[in-house]
């Protein structure tokens, strides 16, 4: 049987709403158990999980416009998490690395994530979290492209 829906079902305000509380939620926690934003822990992720990336590539990933992405590595690295090196195979760009401090920021911040995902998991139930993670995938994997 069809399940009854209102006609305006207001995914996309849903989605954001979500997306706000569960940001600021994670931010939180992050700032208590890792020291770090949710922002710089995006970062610290691509870092960890890729190596050195240039800031145009950080900035794709995370989709993050230009200046944004240079506001934020600028933050890290006062904060001591990343460094900025001259690209050896193009000398116009920056290379961004962890620096000791940012890998074990890193770490601490994934730790963080893990225990938050396997609660939303237990929250939601195996199957409404295999559906969300499929949703949210493939409206991702399309507005990337």
């Amino acid at each position: 049987m069809a399940k009854a829906r209102a006609v305006d079902r207001r995914l996309f305000l849903l989605i954001e709403i979500a997306a706000r509380r569960m940001s600021r939620d994670a931010d939180a926690r992050l700032k208590t158990e890792a020291g770090v934003s949710a922002s710089q822990a995006a970062v610290l992720f691509l870092l960890l999980r890729r190596g050195d990336r240039r800031m145009g590539a950080i900035g794709e990933t995370l989709s993050l416009n230009p200046p944004a992405v240079t506001g934020l590595v600028n933050r890290m690295e006062k904060a001591g998490l990343v460094a900025k090196r001259t690209d050896a195979s193009d000398r116009r760009g920056a290379l961004v690395t962890l620096t000791p401090r940012g890998r074990d920021a890193g770490e601490k911040a994934d730790a963080s994530l893990k225990a938050l995902n396997a609660e939303l998991e237990e929250a939601l139930g195996e199957d409404a979290a295999d559906a969300l993670h499929d949703a949210l995938t493939a409206i991702v994997t399309r507005t990337a492209e």
